[in-house]
């Protein structure tokens, strides 16, 4: 990067910061370049605290983002709305940010950033899940309801707010282009998680001193459409041949959380189920590396048959097997001969995979050397660091980004 002028970008995004793993990775990336970089967000768990020396500069708002419905979800956002045009102006003409990079959600969020693009700054707008589409999946609405028609306009005007747009995959970039967003606008950066933290080689020792258990893993989000239901409905298939079965959720609580464990309770399997609370990300490794099975059990919908899950990404990185709903983004990805695929919300077929994994280690190594082959080696965050870098390029002036030099060391 040019030492006499160096390249100012500040992210906006309505979650933690430490708790937002693509975030995190842009924040990294630019950091490494020599860039400064201020994370403007909501206020995270207790359980997640700030971590210093990185590098990063990170700004709250007095806000925590917490689950609801619809209504709860207004209220936080016109508040939230109200703070990050307030804190984002302050820090815009104390700082005169190059780039402001906003992530949704919200799509509006970038409203927020339209002062600073009339002095000048560039506007990325990162769509890291469609807001038609989620709304669908969460509230099981029909693409014809009147909400979704509205978010749909919502997201059409932010993107013409924006100079650039980022999106997750193709499927969303189709999506977004349907709706009305130029394509040659939208670059697609996929999500990887950092391999600096999700790092195989240095937990060899947890893999060979597994314990006695044999432990399914679901860590993060806890919320209905990721369906572990499924999970828990086929714990009392399985824990007569399995009897050292574990399922453990690792997630803030939720009132779908309270769900699974009554329904534990119901089936008396209670005793083979165990919800974590949050934990820092880069202790995530650590519960992978202990557990036997990744599992991701989210049922087909708009939303969730496009989302790159970033859960199956780790597993694949940490060398687990994965066991997963068949959803047209997974086979998308991912070989027929990587992941183990059951169809969605049947926990039969998904009990007979976890059994299939158990009496037969050596298919789960078959797995992980499969993924390994078609995913890990072939595809990576480096890959995406320069796509989004040359986003960048194209909005800034020449020489703010010399051309080649996106490695991170």
């Amino acid at each position: 990067m040019n030492p006499n002028q160096k390249l100012k970008v500040c992210m906006v995004v309505q979650k933690y910061y430490y708790s937002d793993a693509r975030v995190m990775s842009y924040a990294k990336a630019l950091y490494n370049q020599g860039a400064q970089v201020d994370v403007l967000c909501v206020l995270g768990q207790i359980s997640l605290p700030i971590k210093k020396g990185d590098g990063v500069r990170v700004f709250t708002i007095p806000i925590r983002h917490k689950r609801g419905n619809p209504i709860r979800y207004l209220f936080e956002y016109g508040i939230s709305f109200l703070l990050f045009s307030l804190w984002l102006l302050i820090l815009y003409f104390r700082n005169h940010y190059d780039v402001i990079h906003v992530h949704n959600l919200p799509d509006l969020l970038i409203v927020t950033a339209l002062i600073p693009k009339l002095f000048g700054s560039k506007l990325i707008l990162d769509v890291h899940d469609p807001m038609p589409e989620l709304f669908m999946a969460k509230y099981h609405k029909p693409a014809n309801h009147i909400l979704v028609k509205l978010l749909s306009i919502e997201e059409r005007l932010s993107a013409k707010l924006a100079n650039a747009i980022i999106t997750v995959n193709m499927d969303c970039k189709e999506n977004l282009a349907t709706r009305g967003t130029p394509a040659d606008k939208i670059v697609i950066v996929k999500n990887f998680p950092d391999p600096a933290i999700f790092k195989r080689e240095k937990y060899k020792k947890e893999f060979v001193l597994k314990h006695s258990q044999f432990t399914l893993i679901y860590p993060v989000t806890i919320a209905q459409r990721y369906s572990l239901d499924v999970a828990i409905s086929a714990l009392p298939q399985l824990h007569e041949k399995i009897p050292q079965i574990q399922l453990v959720i690792i997630g803030e609580w939720t009132d779908y959380a309270t769900e699974l464990l009554s329904l534990a309770e119901r089936l008396g399997v209670s005793q083979f189920v165990r919800i974590k609370p949050p934990i820092p990300r880069d202790q995530v490794p650590l519960e992978i590396a202990h557990a036997d099975i990744g599992i991701y059990t989210a049922r087909s919908s708009p939303h969730m048959d496009i989302a790159i899950p970033g859960k199956i990404l780790e597993y694949a990185l940490m060398g687990i097997p994965v066991i997963a709903s068949r959803l047209r983004v997974l086979e998308n990805l991912f070989t027929e001969s990587s992941i183990l695929f059951f169809e969605s919300g049947n926990d039969s077929q998904f009990a007979g995979c976890v059994l299939e994994l158990f009496e037969n280690p050596a298919r789960g190594e078959e797995l992980v050397q499969n993924m390994d082959r078609t995913f890990v080696r072939t595809q990576n965050w480096e890959n995406e660091k320069r796509e989004y870098f040359d986003v960048l390029r194209r909005l800034l002036p020449q020489g703010l980004i010399p051309q080649g030099d996106d490695q991170c060391p």
